[in-house]
Protein backbone atom coordinates (compact mmCIF):
# COMPACT_ATOMS: atom_id res chain seq x y z
CA UNK A 1 0.00 0.00 0.00
CA UNK A 2 2.83 2.36 0.46
CA UNK A 3 3.91 2.73 -3.20
CA UNK A 4 0.47 2.70 -4.23
CA UNK A 5 0.21 5.70 -1.98
CA UNK A 6 3.27 6.98 -3.59
CA UNK A 7 5.73 6.40 -0.92
CA UNK A 8 8.63 3.83 -0.87
CA UNK A 9 7.84 0.66 0.71
CA UNK A 10 10.23 0.99 3.52
CA UNK A 11 8.70 4.60 4.22
CA UNK A 12 7.08 5.02 7.89
CA UNK A 13 3.72 6.41 7.26
CA UNK A 14 1.53 7.65 10.60
CA UNK A 15 -1.91 8.87 10.49
CA UNK A 16 -2.63 11.19 13.40
CA UNK A 17 -6.43 10.83 14.54
CA UNK A 18 -7.97 12.97 17.15
CA UNK A 19 -11.20 10.68 18.51
CA UNK A 20 -14.32 11.36 19.98
CA UNK A 21 -14.84 14.73 17.80
CA UNK A 22 -18.32 15.90 18.55
CA UNK A 23 -18.48 14.33 22.09
CA UNK A 24 -18.50 17.95 23.64
CA UNK A 25 -17.77 21.40 23.29
CA UNK A 26 -14.70 20.58 25.00
CA UNK A 27 -13.18 18.27 22.72
CA UNK A 28 -13.96 20.06 19.35
CA UNK A 29 -12.20 23.00 20.49
CA UNK A 30 -9.31 21.20 20.96
CA UNK A 31 -9.49 19.02 18.05
CA UNK A 32 -10.84 22.29 15.64
CA UNK A 33 -7.05 23.76 16.90
CA UNK A 34 -5.73 20.77 16.13
CA UNK A 35 -6.74 20.65 12.53
CA UNK A 36 -6.19 24.33 11.51
CA UNK A 37 -2.94 24.27 13.42
CA UNK A 38 -2.03 20.66 11.52
CA UNK A 39 -1.22 19.04 14.49
CA UNK A 40 -3.29 16.01 13.77
CA UNK A 41 -4.04 14.74 10.18
CA UNK A 42 -7.13 12.58 11.01
CA UNK A 43 -10.57 12.79 13.23
CA UNK A 44 -13.57 10.43 13.84
CA UNK A 45 -16.91 12.04 14.76
CA UNK A 46 -19.50 10.47 17.30
CA UNK A 47 -22.31 11.40 15.31
CA UNK A 48 -25.21 10.63 18.10
CA UNK A 49 -23.39 13.29 20.88
CA UNK A 50 -24.90 16.58 21.33
CA UNK A 51 -21.95 18.30 20.04
CA UNK A 52 -21.37 16.78 16.71
CA UNK A 53 -23.30 18.91 15.01
CA UNK A 54 -20.91 21.83 15.32
CA UNK A 55 -18.07 19.63 14.91
CA UNK A 56 -19.58 18.72 11.60
CA UNK A 57 -20.38 22.10 10.15
CA UNK A 58 -16.45 22.94 10.74
CA UNK A 59 -15.78 19.82 8.53
CA UNK A 60 -17.94 20.85 6.05
CA UNK A 61 -16.13 24.79 5.99
CA UNK A 62 -12.75 23.54 6.51
CA UNK A 63 -10.75 20.89 3.43
CA UNK A 64 -8.13 20.18 5.70
CA UNK A 65 -10.29 18.67 8.44
CA UNK A 66 -10.41 14.79 7.23
CA UNK A 67 -13.08 13.63 9.10
CA UNK A 68 -14.39 9.64 9.78
CA UNK A 69 -17.41 8.20 11.71
CA UNK A 70 -16.81 6.58 15.09
CA UNK A 71 -19.28 4.28 14.86
CA UNK A 72 -20.83 4.54 18.35
CA UNK A 73 -23.02 1.81 20.38
CA UNK A 74 -22.33 2.50 23.84
CA UNK A 75 -22.05 5.55 26.24
CA UNK A 76 -20.38 6.68 29.81
CA UNK A 77 -21.77 6.61 33.27
CA UNK A 78 -21.40 9.92 33.16
CA UNK A 79 -22.37 11.29 29.62
CA UNK A 80 -25.54 9.56 27.68
CA UNK A 81 -26.70 9.19 24.18
CA UNK A 82 -29.22 8.05 22.49
CA UNK A 83 -29.46 6.50 19.07
CA UNK A 84 -29.38 8.31 15.72
CA UNK A 85 -32.12 6.09 14.39
CA UNK A 86 -35.46 7.26 15.20
CA UNK A 87 -37.94 5.20 12.53
CA UNK A 88 -38.89 2.94 15.62
CA UNK A 89 -37.50 2.04 18.59
CA UNK A 90 -34.30 0.11 18.55
CA UNK A 91 -35.03 -1.88 21.78
CA UNK A 92 -31.88 -4.15 21.55
CA UNK A 93 -29.28 -1.14 21.89
CA UNK A 94 -30.54 1.05 24.44
CA UNK A 95 -31.25 1.22 28.16
CA UNK A 96 -34.47 2.04 29.83
CA UNK A 97 -33.09 5.44 29.87
CA UNK A 98 -33.23 5.30 25.75
CA UNK A 99 -29.68 5.75 25.73
CA UNK A 100 -27.08 3.36 24.29
CA UNK A 101 -25.87 0.26 27.34
CA UNK A 102 -22.35 1.92 29.12
CA UNK A 103 -20.57 -1.52 28.78
CA UNK A 104 -19.64 -3.80 26.18
CA UNK A 105 -20.99 -6.90 27.48
CA UNK A 106 -24.45 -5.94 27.55
CA UNK A 107 -24.39 -4.37 23.89
CA UNK A 108 -22.64 -7.95 22.85
CA UNK A 109 -24.86 -10.01 24.80
CA UNK A 110 -28.38 -7.79 23.93
CA UNK A 111 -28.07 -5.97 20.26
CA UNK A 112 -29.70 -7.71 17.66
CA UNK A 113 -27.81 -7.55 14.53
CA UNK A 114 -30.39 -5.71 12.67
CA UNK A 115 -30.64 -3.00 15.37
CA UNK A 116 -26.83 -2.26 14.74
CA UNK A 117 -27.09 -1.93 10.86
CA UNK A 118 -29.84 0.44 10.83
CA UNK A 119 -28.21 2.55 13.50
CA UNK A 120 -24.57 2.56 12.43
CA UNK A 121 -26.35 3.11 8.45
CA UNK A 122 -28.25 6.43 10.05
CA UNK A 123 -24.90 7.45 12.00
CA UNK A 124 -23.29 7.62 8.31
CA UNK A 125 -26.00 8.99 6.41
CA UNK A 126 -26.72 11.56 9.07
CA UNK A 127 -22.83 12.94 8.40
CA UNK A 128 -23.39 12.44 4.81
CA UNK A 129 -26.77 14.58 4.84
CA UNK A 130 -24.66 17.27 6.98
CA UNK A 131 -22.64 17.91 3.95
CA UNK A 132 -19.22 15.77 4.79
CA UNK A 133 -17.81 13.19 3.00
CA UNK A 134 -16.27 10.58 5.54
CA UNK A 135 -12.41 9.08 5.35
CA UNK A 136 -13.13 6.07 6.98
CA UNK A 137 -15.26 4.22 9.68
CA UNK A 138 -13.92 2.89 12.91
CA UNK A 139 -15.11 2.10 16.45
CA UNK A 140 -16.08 3.79 19.57
CA UNK A 141 -14.87 1.62 22.81
CA UNK A 142 -13.82 -0.95 20.48
CA UNK A 143 -17.96 -1.71 20.25
CA UNK A 144 -18.07 -4.00 17.10
CA UNK A 145 -14.67 -5.85 18.13
CA UNK A 146 -16.24 -8.66 20.53
CA UNK A 147 -13.99 -7.84 23.12
CA UNK A 148 -15.58 -8.77 26.22
CA UNK A 149 -17.77 -11.64 24.90
CA UNK A 150 -16.70 -12.67 21.67
CA UNK A 151 -19.24 -11.52 19.41
CA UNK A 152 -18.74 -9.19 17.13
CA UNK A 153 -20.18 -6.56 14.75
CA UNK A 154 -17.33 -6.38 12.37
CA UNK A 155 -18.87 -8.23 9.14
CA UNK A 156 -21.73 -5.26 9.52
CA UNK A 157 -19.37 -2.70 9.58
CA UNK A 158 -17.69 -4.11 6.53
CA UNK A 159 -21.12 -4.49 4.75
CA UNK A 160 -20.80 -0.63 5.20
CA UNK A 161 -17.55 -0.19 4.58
CA UNK A 162 -18.81 -1.84 0.88
CA UNK A 163 -21.65 0.20 0.81
CA UNK A 164 -20.25 3.87 1.29
CA UNK A 165 -16.56 2.69 -0.59
CA UNK A 166 -14.75 3.44 3.31
CA UNK A 167 -11.35 2.07 5.02
CA UNK A 168 -11.99 0.69 8.34
CA UNK A 169 -9.69 0.95 10.80
CA UNK A 170 -9.01 -2.93 12.11
CA UNK A 171 -4.82 -2.44 12.95
CA UNK A 172 -3.51 -5.98 10.74
CA UNK A 173 -0.96 -6.45 14.12
CA UNK A 174 -3.96 -6.52 16.11
CA UNK A 175 -3.54 -10.41 15.98
CA UNK A 176 0.23 -9.75 17.65
CA UNK A 177 -0.93 -8.24 20.24
CA UNK A 178 -0.06 -10.28 24.11
CA UNK A 179 -3.13 -9.25 26.19
CA UNK A 180 -5.84 -11.05 23.62
CA UNK A 181 -7.03 -14.81 23.81
CA UNK A 182 -6.10 -17.18 20.58
CA UNK A 183 -9.95 -17.12 20.56
CA UNK A 184 -9.77 -13.27 19.74
CA UNK A 185 -6.64 -13.89 17.33
CA UNK A 186 -8.31 -16.23 15.72
CA UNK A 187 -11.19 -14.08 15.02
CA UNK A 188 -9.32 -11.10 13.88
CA UNK A 189 -7.91 -12.70 11.38
CA UNK A 190 -10.77 -14.38 9.64
CA UNK A 191 -12.39 -10.53 9.64
CA UNK A 192 -8.98 -9.49 8.43
CA UNK A 193 -9.15 -12.29 5.02
CA UNK A 194 -12.77 -10.75 4.62
CA UNK A 195 -11.77 -7.33 4.61
CA UNK A 196 -9.29 -8.20 1.60
CA UNK A 197 -11.65 -10.22 -0.20
CA UNK A 198 -13.90 -7.24 0.07
CA UNK A 199 -11.50 -4.66 -0.90
CA UNK A 200 -11.39 -2.68 2.13
CA UNK A 201 -8.14 -1.25 2.84
CA UNK A 202 -6.78 -1.85 6.63
CA UNK A 203 -3.78 -0.49 7.91
CA UNK A 204 -0.92 -2.06 9.77
CA UNK A 205 -0.84 -0.55 13.11
CA UNK A 206 -2.09 1.45 16.15
CA UNK A 207 0.50 3.69 18.52
CA UNK A 208 -1.69 5.05 21.66
CA UNK A 209 -0.99 5.26 25.59
CA UNK A 210 -3.47 4.46 28.21
CA UNK A 211 -6.83 6.43 27.92
CA UNK A 212 -6.43 7.08 32.09
CA UNK A 213 -3.92 9.23 33.83
CA UNK A 214 -1.31 7.06 35.26
CA UNK A 215 -0.33 7.11 38.80
CA UNK A 216 2.24 10.38 38.78
CA UNK A 217 2.54 10.99 35.44
CA UNK A 218 2.92 14.29 34.35
CA UNK A 219 2.78 16.34 30.95
CA UNK A 220 6.84 15.81 30.61
CA UNK A 221 6.44 11.85 30.93
CA UNK A 222 4.01 11.21 29.40
CA UNK A 223 5.78 12.91 26.23
CA UNK A 224 8.76 10.96 27.16
CA UNK A 225 6.72 7.88 26.73
CA UNK A 226 5.09 9.29 23.55
CA UNK A 227 8.45 10.00 22.27
CA UNK A 228 9.31 6.72 22.79
CA UNK A 229 6.62 4.51 21.52
CA UNK A 230 6.44 7.30 18.18
CA UNK A 231 10.59 6.15 17.49
CA UNK A 232 9.08 2.46 17.65
CA UNK A 233 7.12 2.45 14.66
CA UNK A 234 8.46 0.27 12.29
CA UNK A 235 4.63 -0.69 10.50
CA UNK A 236 4.22 0.98 7.14
CA UNK A 237 1.04 2.51 7.80
CA UNK A 238 0.09 3.68 11.71
CA UNK A 239 -2.48 5.55 13.37
CA UNK A 240 -1.58 7.55 16.48
CA UNK A 241 -4.47 7.46 18.27
CA UNK A 242 -5.63 10.08 21.40
CA UNK A 243 -8.73 11.79 22.63
CA UNK A 244 -7.49 15.55 23.09
CA UNK A 245 -9.58 18.36 25.08
CA UNK A 246 -9.57 21.33 26.55
CA UNK A 247 -10.14 20.84 30.47
CA UNK A 248 -13.46 22.81 31.17
CA UNK A 249 -16.42 22.36 34.21
CA UNK A 250 -17.85 20.25 30.82
CA UNK A 251 -15.43 18.13 30.43
CA UNK A 252 -14.65 17.37 34.18
CA UNK A 253 -18.34 16.16 34.49
CA UNK A 254 -17.57 13.29 31.23
CA UNK A 255 -14.30 12.08 32.48
CA UNK A 256 -12.18 11.87 35.66
CA UNK A 257 -9.04 12.30 32.95
CA UNK A 258 -9.77 15.58 31.64
CA UNK A 259 -5.98 16.07 32.92
CA UNK A 260 -4.87 13.11 30.29
CA UNK A 261 -7.13 14.43 27.64
CA UNK A 262 -5.34 17.86 27.68
CA UNK A 263 -1.82 16.72 27.74
CA UNK A 264 -2.70 14.30 24.76
CA UNK A 265 -3.89 17.96 23.26
CA UNK A 266 -0.53 20.10 24.28
CA UNK A 267 1.59 17.29 23.30
CA UNK A 268 0.29 17.36 19.30
CA UNK A 269 1.00 21.40 19.32
CA UNK A 270 4.35 20.79 21.19
CA UNK A 271 7.08 21.83 18.47
CA UNK A 272 9.16 18.47 19.74
CA UNK A 273 6.56 15.89 18.96
CA UNK A 274 6.76 18.02 15.46
CA UNK A 275 10.32 18.33 14.84
CA UNK A 276 10.42 14.39 15.94
CA UNK A 277 8.37 13.19 12.88
CA UNK A 278 10.86 15.32 10.65
CA UNK A 279 14.23 13.93 12.22
CA UNK A 280 12.85 10.41 12.08
CA UNK A 281 11.82 10.82 8.63
CA UNK A 282 8.32 10.03 9.09
CA UNK A 283 5.72 10.55 6.92
CA UNK A 284 2.30 12.01 8.25
CA UNK A 285 -1.06 10.49 6.05
CA UNK A 286 -4.51 11.07 6.19
CA UNK A 287 -7.40 8.76 5.62
CA UNK A 288 -8.79 10.63 2.74
CA UNK A 289 -5.41 9.02 1.16
CA UNK A 290 -6.14 5.61 2.12
CA UNK A 291 -9.97 6.25 1.08
CA UNK A 292 -9.25 7.69 -2.52
CA UNK A 293 -6.51 4.48 -2.91
CA UNK A 294 -9.45 2.26 -1.83
CA UNK A 295 -11.77 3.76 -4.35
CA UNK A 296 -8.98 4.40 -6.88
CA UNK A 297 -8.65 0.34 -6.69
CA UNK A 298 -12.14 -0.66 -6.95
CA UNK A 299 -12.89 1.47 -9.93
CA UNK A 300 -9.64 0.18 -11.84
CA UNK A 301 -11.30 -3.17 -11.50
Amino acid sequence: MNEQLGFKATDRLVIINADDFGMSTSSNKAIINMHLNAAITSSSVMMPCSAAIEAVSFCKDNDQAHVGIHLTLTCSENYRYKPVFQHHSLDSLIMEDGCFPKDLVTLETSADSSDIELELNAQIELAYSLGIKPTHLDSHDGSLLGLATGRDFLEIAFDLCERYELPFLLPRKITEQSFFTQNQKDLFIKRIESADKRGILLIDDICALPYHLEGNETYESFKAKMIHKIKQITAATTQITMHPALITDELKAITEHYEKREMEYSLFNDPDIKELFEQDDIKLISWKQIRNLQRSTKSGN
